[in-house]
């Protein structure tokens, strides 16, 4: 234990988010779009990258900072995990559906996370045990056991990922309610913990992309593993979330 308490932490967390997020919307609305779009969202990325860092930094000097841009995984087993812009290719778009993400990891699990709405100047968050909210809203998965009433968000990625998820949305697509294909993991984790959506299956996830919407999902009610059914791992690449009726019926679906 760290000896710092979560809602600390939380608080920490929070402004982070802040920061990071009102740096991104700052890019997003600003002359970016003249430039290429390649140059435009690495410059807002390393803006809010560096603002999620310094902000940490300052706070916790002797604690690991782990997000995008890393190449090496975590030394420690406790540590802050970041994502500077989730969602690339919707905020190269011009579509506001995207998000960053602080999630603080103790002893190799997450119990603070945090992913912001820039767009909307809101977060969505949750301490381990403490319950999951968007703002001050309670927030809890449907109780949705039938697929066929099921609303699946699908994340292509690109390459194999793409081909992937291309052919389970063409598996699924008469056997649940609607696909939308979604390319914001963290922000559809979140969707599913909120209600909005029943289940998001991506085959091209990273950590930073879910380590903080994981415990939002699962604080929830919901569930997130490897897309055949084991547990998350740091480098898990194909993932499935939703609740454990929905979540099960599905993976037998693409079996």
């Amino acid at each position: 234990m760290t000896g710092i308490d979560l809602q600390t932490r939380l608080q920490v967390a929070k402004q982070a988010s802040f920061i990071s997020g009102d740096e991104l919307r700052r890019q997003f609305e600003g002359d970016w779009h003249d430039i290429q779009h390649a140059e435009g969202v690495a410059k807002a990325e390393t803006a809010s990258q560096e603002a999620i860092h310094t902000f940490l930094r300052q706070i916790f000097p002797n604690e690991e900072i782990w997000g995008k841009g890393h190449e090496s995984r975590p030394q420690a087993t406790s540590f802050w995990v970041f994502d500077s812009l989730n969602g690339e290719e919707n905020f190269a778009a011009g579509n506001e559906h995207f998000a960053t993400t602080v999630a603080w990891v103790e002893n190799g699990q997450p119990v603070v996370g945090v992913v912001s709405v820039p767009s909307k100047r809101a977060l969505y968050w949750a301490t381990k045990g403490g319950g999951a909210f968007y703002q001050d809203k309670s927030l809890h998965v449907r109780e949705n056991s039938n697929p066929k009433d099921a609303i699946v968000l699908v994340g292509l990625g690109s390459g194999e990922a793409r081909r992937k998820g291309v052919k389970a949305a063409e598996i699924l697509q008469d056997r649940v309610r609607q696909i939308k294909i979604r390319e914001a993991p963290a922000l559809e984790l979140c969707s599913i913990a909120a209600g909005t959506a029943d289940a998001y299956l991506t085959y091209s996830v990273k950590p930073w992309d879910w380590i903080a919407a994981r415990l939002i999902l699962e604080e929830a009610g919901g569930k997130l593993t490897a897309a055949d059914g084991s547990n998350m791992k740091l480098d898990t690449q194909a993932a499935l979330g939703g609740n454990d009726t929905i979540s099960d019926q599905l993976r037998a679906i693409l079996a």
